[in-house]
């Protein structure tokens, strides 16, 4: 029980305890004898009313529907506001041992109907309200109904607000107000019938058991309704999720099938012509070793050579991908060092200038770019990225690898002169096994995994690899983000 529930509940009954002292010594001793029998009749229709309440579910809590209000209510007339709250509260006490409830509860519950009472009678008094019932005392009768209802319904919504830790006027506005209120209403509206009868011939009492139990099934109907109704919508709302869980499921497992068919028909592909050409060159030299030159022997070493470089790049892109597949990036975050990505930018174009002779490599960088990061891993991204520059780039355009500071990120970016990337498919170029169509004649074959394998390790740096418009609107521009050092990254 949390602090201001445990502070609202003591609180109200102190309160309880008070009120009812004070009614208690506002009681007609004389009007009770007068009325006795009246008044030992509507405790013992109260009394077992409590007991004979039936608990239905109503939500997440358990709502218990009485018809005691009209005989609770009805003894304020018959013998005021105090005899009323003391044959409610022993009624409640009684009712609530026999089910064995908690003594907090029991004694909140007590207090709870005292209060109600009390305003119910101070309404009805103050508005000339008194013993015999008549025409004219109707409407007060009805405003201090009114009171007893709206008093208790506030009581018990607040308590229940704090329980549930929610806002009180959430509370006090629940789905269950109109029929909390409106059952209670036609119960309370025969708390005249109930004191009328019980002046002229308390034999006849009985008789409103069947008004009553009318009441009563209603109220349970339109409540068990409700929790049907609930359960209902429930349910949908489960086979809503549980059918889009499935269909999640269908289209991952489409998916998966899509990329093992991608991965088989990509790689069957491309391992096929390395190999191919290897196994030729070997047949070439074993059947025509001896009338093969010198400079031919050397030509299809080179070859075989070339491709078998190829095959083995295929190969650990598979490899890294099947890593990547399942987290393993553990080394890669281990093998982080401080230091200067703009060495990272020299070694990649130094190396790519190696690998393709032919092609310019336009280096710019501006000022020392402090991170911490796997070495391996950013050279190898940008390495990438220049192969693929390379290769799609124009004979005779430059390709463009430039390092510098956008706020506290080292931006690293490689640019080239091709076709482009239509916009629509910037996003797709980093899943697995896709290419692209870029060029009319191909420069070199690949199984679609190096874009994936750049994003992941620029990922696994904390960083990101992006593509974006080129500055003159021509080509391709992919850009390398990596957070600087903390120190470093100030203005």
């Amino acid at each position: 029980m949390s602090t201001r529930l445990r502070l609202y509940v003591g609180t109200l009954c102190v309160a309880g305890v008070v009120v009812l002292a004070v009614l208690l010594a506002g009681v007609d001793l004389d009007r009770v004898r007068q009325v006795g029998g009246a008044i030992v009749l509507f405790a013992g229709f109260v009394i077992v009313g409590e007991l004979l309440t039936v608990a239905v579910r109503d939500g997440n809590r358990l709502k218990e529907l009485s018809i005691t209000a009209t005989f609770a209510y009805g003894l304020v007339p018959l013998a005021g506001a105090g005899v009323a709250a003391l044959v409610f509260v022993v009624a409640s006490v009684i009712a609530d041992l026999v089910r064995r409830k908690g003594a907090v509860k029991t004694a909140f519950n007590a207090a709870q109907y005292v209060l109600a009472l009390a305003a119910g009678g101070a309404v009805y008094s103050a508005l000339g309200g008194g013993h015999e019932i008549t025409t004219a005392t109707l409407p007060a009768l009805a405003a201090g109904g009114l009171a007893f209802m709206l008093v208790n319904h506030l009581l018990v919504s607040v308590v229940i607000s704090l329980d549930q830790g929610v806002p009180v006027l959430q509370g006090l506005g629940r789905d269950d107000l109109r029929l909390e209120l409106g059952s209670s209403a036609m119960v309370l509206a025969l708390a005249p019938v109930a004191v009328v009868v019980a002046e002229r011939s308390l034999l006849l009492l009985p008789a409103l058991i069947l008004p009553l139990g009318a009441v009563y099934l209603a109220s349970k109907g339109e409540i068990r309704a409700k929790h049907d109704q609930a359960e209902a919508e429930e349910a949908a709302e489960r086979q809503r999720r549980l059918t889009e869980q499935e269909q999640e499921v269908v289209h991952r497992l489409q998916e998966t099938d899509r990329l093992k068919t991608d991965l088989i028909n990509t790689v069957s592909h491309e391992l096929r012509s390395p190999l191919t050409t290897i196994v030729g060159v070997f047949g070439i030299l074993r059947v025509r070793r001896d009338k093969v030159s010198p400079e031919e022997r050397d030509e299809l070493v080179a070859m075989g050579i070339q491709q078998s470089e190829r095959l083995h790049r295929m190969i650990e892109q598979l490899l890294l991908a099947a890593r990547f597949e399942q987290a393993d990036v553990a080394s890669l975050r281990a093998a982080r060092v401080e230091l200067d990505a703009t060495d990272l930018v020299r070694q990649a174009g130094a190396e790519a200038r190696a690998r393709h002779s032919g092609r310019r490599i336009a280096i710019e960088t501006n000022g020392a770019l402090p991170v911490k990061v796997a070495q391996e891993a950013v050279v190898q991204v940008l390495g990438n990225l220049l192969d693929n520059a390379c290769k799609y780039s124009p004979d005779g355009e430059p390709v463009r690898l430039s390092g510098t500071r956008e706020g506290a990120e080292a931006v690293l970016a490689v640019e080239d002169a091709g076709p482009g990337i239509p916009e629509a498919e910037r996003q797709r170029i980093f899943d697995r096994f896709t290419q692209l169509d870029r060029h009319s004649q191909r420069r070199a074959g690949g199984v679609g995994l190096g874009l994936y394998i750049a994003r992941q390790l620029a990922r696994s740096q904390d960083g990101d690899l992006l593509v974006v418009e080129p500055a003159g609107g021509r080509g391709v521009r992919f850009e390398l983000h990596l957070p600087l050092r903390l120190e470093a990254a100030g203005p």
